[in-house]
């Protein structure tokens, strides 16, 4: 493979590709500047019990939660069997004497006696709701009886009857927001979902969450789900890293009705310091656009429970306002106001460089031309769906590869050579910013802010311009066919696997949902960036990747300004230390080229607020310039002094 020349063309093809990528990460930078404010959220059941324990009214505990920032609560529906807990209900198993002509039978009956009549109303509607079609059996013999449908008692008792009266006036009374969360209750029907969600926002409640594993319409009623949210402009609200059957659906299908909430369970907080715990609600508002934080208690022995969970939440609402946040009540994200064809355009401007990346390796006239139109259709087709995914996938390999080809042009005799990888590593890293600029210009959109929709081949995008970088410099460097064929030694065969160990280990841990978890070593030193840093840097790109491109970048101008592969040894043969070198080049270029693929990783998590990606990759090209460039010079010094 020998040197291609840089035509102006691709050049203009770079220079439009930044600017209208970089107009449309404008567009959604401000999108996400307007929607920043972030509501704290408790559950009713929580504070109740916490405020008992300590001694204090309800009211008292809301106070002091509010002084702190909660400005929600969030209320379960009740059930029949949790008024029989109470003692506000009894259920009673009889017979009823039916009269059929000149006989009579005895039917058996079920009885829901009310010792507090309050819950009559409430508990009949529940049952109407649950029963529908038998729910023509249900009827009073008195003023505190409701005789039941024939079914168990054990679905009387599970039967959902709304949210409690009473905790809704006491939210209402605190002006809290009420965010209500409805179970999936087996058999519901499509007028129950609707009349399920009229009941709740009835009583008050603007955001609707689900409760157990599966979304209030799970599967055949989700579109009435979704068109009754939409009828009562009720936001739904989609829990963050929460595996529920459903939620996609709904997010889908109303992107703009979506509100994204983080919470953590008890057992996860355990795990935590009280620093890392305020740390991880923090950074859920200010690095993923959660706009509801779920927060319970971090501790459950206290000698004030209700003052340690208000104490809990100042520290995270401040640590929140500290980063740049506010507190408020939550809203939906919304469409950027881009023109319609403006994504068409963006792919067309990218097509180019793609194509000159593809053709780097094509020398088949006829296959260059095929790719040409290919590219350029698909440029076009990014008016739909699949174009777009497809030309973003195109674009985040590209532009990583392209900086290196253009890179490879420089010369710089006059630069001191410590300092010769510098220029070079910087333009690699524009390039590999500019892939992943030109991904979040094409995949901008509301779908894209609340996870309905992401960006597809993660994994392959990280990977491939790995082998591309060093397919070429193992070809400009070396003899890749002498190299096939030479014979395998040990060496070999343990730094092959060590690489390939290496990057299948990175390639399992991209992604949000991986297998593969941080060590407790890394979460503390990751522990440690976020409490110093204003943003943490990816750690294999400033320790491992930056470096390593940095001395490969060293090597391959060392390589290039000296004789040392003409040197010839004291008995007259050929030296093989430039080849050497040549070898250690290509590897290190290819091993280091990882922090460029993980730049381009960086803005395609496009839930992430984009200034946030665009300065986290900024500290971890300046810690890796550091690091590579110290990395260098004590290199530079062990390497042979060749004749300029």
């Amino acid at each position: 493979m020998t040197k291609t020349k840089l035509p102006m063309w691709l050049i203009a093809s770079v220079v439009l590709s930044a600017l209208i990528a970089s107009y449309s990460c404008y567009k959604r930078y401000q999108v996400e500047s307007e929607n920043k404010a972030t509501s704290l959220a408790v559950e009713f059941e929580n504070v109740e019990s916490l405020a008992s324990a300590q001694g204090i009214s309800m009211d008292r505990a809301l106070i002091d939660l509010k002084a702190q920032g909660v400005n929600a609560l969030v209320l379960s529906e009740g059930t029949v069997g949790e008024l029989l807990a109470r003692g506000q209900a009894t259920l009673q198993s009889t017979s009823w004497q039916i009269p059929k002509g000149s006989k009579s039978e005895i039917e058996p009956m079920t009885t829901l006696t009310f010792t507090d009549v309050t819950q009559l109303p409430r508990a009949e509607r529940g049952l109407r709701i649950r029963f529908q079609n038998l729910a023509n059996r249900l009827k009073g013999r008195s003023a505190n009886t409701l005789d039941l449908p024939p079914v168990s008692a054990m679905l009387v008792r599970t039967t959902p009857i709304g949210l409690d009266p009473q905790q809704v006036d006491v939210s209402k009374r605190n002006g809290m927001m009420i965010v209500a969360r409805c179970a999936n209750p087996p058999g519901v029907s499509e007028e129950g979902v609707k009349q399920t969600l009229h009941w709740v926002h009835d009583m008050g409640a603007s955001v609707f969450l689900p409760e157990g594993d599966q979304v209030l319409g799970r599967r055949d009623a989700i579109k009435t789900t979704v068109e009754t949210l939409k009828e009562l402009s009720m936001y739904y609200a989609t829990p963050e890293f929460a595996k529920i059957g459903g939620d996609v659906n709904v997010v889908e299908a109303a992107p703009e009705n979506v509100i994204r909430l983080h919470s953590a369970q008890i057992a996860e907080l355990d795990k935590l310091t009280f620093a890392d715990a305020v740390d991880r609600f923090a950074k859920a508002s200010r690095e993923r656009n959660m706009r509801i934080l779920l927060i319970r208690p971090f501790t459950l022995a206290s000698q004030g429970p209700s003052s340690s969970l208000a104490f809990f939440i100042k520290r995270i609402n401040e640590q929140i306002e500290k980063e740049g946040g506010a507190i408020g009540l939550p809203k939906p994200f919304h469409e950027p106001s881009l023109p319609r064809f403006f994504q068409i355009l963006l792919g067309l401007a990218i097509a180019p460089s793609v194509w000159f990346c593809v053709a780097t390796f094509v020398n088949n006239r006829t296959i260059r031309l095929a790719g040409a139109v290919l590219i350029a259709l698909l440029g076009l087709a990014c008016a739909v769906r699949i174009g777009l995914h497809a030309m973003a996938f195109l674009a985040s390999i590209s532009f990583p590869f392209l900086g290196f080809l253009v890179a490879d042009e420089l010369e710089m005799p006059t630069m001191p050579r410590w300092l010769q990888p510098l220029p070079a590593f910087l333009l690699i890293c524009f390039f590999s910013l500019l892939g992943g600029i030109c991904v979040a210009g094409l995949l901008n959109g509301l779908s894209f802010y609340v996870k309905a929709d992401e960006f597809k081949g993660i994994k392959v995008q990280v990977f491939l311009p790995i082998l591309a970088v060093g397919y070429l410099y193992m070809s400009r460097l070396g003899n890749i066919r002498k190299i096939m064929n030479s014979s395998i030694n040990w060496s070999s065969v343990v730094l092959g696997l060590v690489i390939l160990g290496m990057l299948g280990f990175m390639i399992a841990r991209t992604g949000n949902d991986t297998g593969a978890s941080a060590s407790d070593g890394e979460v503390v030193f990751r522990g440690i960036l976020d409490r110093v840093m204003f943003v943490r840097p990816r750690t294999k790109e400033f320790l491992i990747g930056h470096p390593l491109l940095i001395v490969g970048l060293g090597l391959l101008f060392f390589l290039k300004s000296s004789k040392s592969q003409d040197e010839v040894n004291e008995s007259g043969e050929p030296d093989n230390r430039g080849q050497q070198l040549a070898g250690w080049a290509a590897l290190a270029m290819m091993v280091g080229s990882m922090g460029q693929t993980d730049i381009v990783n960086t803005l395609c998590h496009l839930h992430v607020p984009i200034a946030l990606s665009v300065v986290r990759i900024g500290l971890g090209a300046l810690l890796g310039c550091i690091i590579g460039l110290a990395i260098w010079t004590i290199v530079l010094r062990l390497l042979p002094k060749a004749e300029a």
